[in-house]
């Protein structure tokens, strides 16, 4: 099957699209060009101009020092420019400053950039998620920690519209590992933070509540002895709180985990999802009438991994589940050991899905990876965009133009330095 074929649970649907491959200009001001000899690779009617296609380094980079860069989520900002946020992780080891720190890109609307920022806190430091509050500024969460691989703190930072840092704290959630993947605003004008808690190798899926400052007002610890983490959250229109996730049946596999809570952290109910391979929740939105539509990577459905989709009720109930992928491996996630998590699945504008990942069908490298379904799961389209690299995407928005911006990372087909790559089609 083509790469970007919608496929059920237990049937193959045929989507009579036609392979697509364009080769469109690329224009690209204020940072480094990968677009020399591109092919935009789409499925459907997808979006194909490449207004821009941005590789991003650490800003104290240069030919004798040696970083990584990847991105975990992009947003569109309220200027019409867009922020990324990630990490960048410096080789100067055993030096244990500037190991791992923060990574937050300003840019305009045609890709320019308008300010490249590197936070430190601690040793390790990392953004995994971002939005923008009611001033303007940007709100992050991640990991913080020291020299001791077992022991981080959820990292919150608020950075003014022109990059100045107002905040910078780490949040104790236990004595041990613990770390945000996620972030959401709240009604009452905080926010809620998803994450894992505990032990490294054996945490827990962790919910945190912290005001507009990132002062902790209650965190909440979902034990069942097993490895769990919750890679996204958000607050419902009535208030609850849902946590998608995995959850490690010890020397077996992973399900997609998914837990409700009401306002207050207490929980509601604690459900699985998969079936007998690694099945890893990534990411939750809701719906109408009440439901919500959970992105997953799979293996227990489809051809060597595949995406996947399900939709389920405020009870838990599944309503339907559908899995996307082609001949070789798609997945959301890096799962070559790269602890990268992003913001897989957003709401289009026209009430249908859009998610981003990693596809192997295209090329005979990685290619970051995109497509969207409408509010029934059917595939509109996907999206590939190769190069001669390994590419990557962890998040990607869609405008009500159709514009989509995507973000990831970049990396040569064998072993070498990773950068941020943002692309920017229409």
């Amino acid at each position: 099957m083509g790469c970007g074929e919608e496929k059920t649970e237990t049937t193959a649907e045929d989507n009579a699209t036609s392979q697509q491959t364009s080769n469109s200009g690329n224009t690209n001001s204020g940072g480094s060009d990968n677009s020399s000899n591109n092919q935009s690779t789409t499925i459907g009617n997808a979006p194909s101009e490449i207004v821009f296609a941005k590789i991003i380094q650490d800003p104290e980079a240069t030919a004798s020092k040696d970083y990584e860069e990847w991105a975990s989520e992009v947003i569109e900002t309220t200027d019409g420019g867009y922020v990324v946020v990630g990490r960048s992780i410096s080789w100067a080891w055993p030096t244990p400053s500037n190991v791992d720190d923060v990574l937050i890109v300003k840019l305009d609307e045609k890709g320019n950039i308008l300010w490249n920022k590197k936070i430190h806190h601690r040793n390790y430091d990392r953004a995994t998620s971002v939005v923008e509050d009611k001033d303007g500024n940007y709100i992050l969460t991640g990991f913080t920690s020291s020299d001791d691989a077992d022991k981080s703190d959820v990292l919150f930072v608020k950075v003014s519209p022109q990059g100045t840092v107002l905040v910078k704290t780490a949040i104790k959630i236990t004595k041990n590992y613990d770390g945000g993947y996620s972030i959401s605003k709240t009604s009452d004008g905080g926010y809620i933070i998803g994450g894992e808690a505990g032990h490294s190798h054996n945490e827990d899926f962790m919910l945190l509540k912290v005001d507009a400052d990132g002062t902790k007002l209650w965190s909440k610890r979902f034990t069942d002895q097993e490895d769990d983490a919750a890679f996204d959250v958000l607050e419902a229109k009535d208030g609850n709180y849902y946590l998608v996730g995995s959850k490690r049946i010890i020397y077996k596999y992973e399900d997609i985990r998914i837990i409700k809570t009401n306002s207050s952290g207490k929980k509601i109910w604690d459900k699985n999802f998969g079936g007998n391979l690694d099945d890893i929740g990534e990411g939750i939105v809701e719906t109408e009438n009440n439901t919500f539509v959970v992105a997953a990577s799979t293996f227990s459905y489809g051809t060597k991994g595949d995406a996947l989709l399900l939709k389920i009720d405020s009870d838990g109930n599944m309503i339907w589940q559908k899995n996307y992928g082609g001949d070789k491996q798609d997945q959301l996630r890096d799962l070559d050991g790269n602890t990268v998590s992003g913001r897989h699945l957003t709401k289009t504008p026209d009430g249908g899905f859009l998610v981003s990942g990693y596809t192997k069908s295209f090329s005979q490298n990685t290619d970051m990876w995109v497509f969207k379904t409408d509010k029934s799961g059917t595939l509109l389209w996907n999206y590939a965009y190769p190069t001669d690299k390994e590419d990557y995407a962890f998040s990607a928005k869609q405008k009500s133009d159709g514009t989509l911006i995507i973000a990831g990372t970049t990396t040569p087909s064998s072993y070498g330095t990773e950068d941020m790559l943002v692309v920017k089609i229409r």
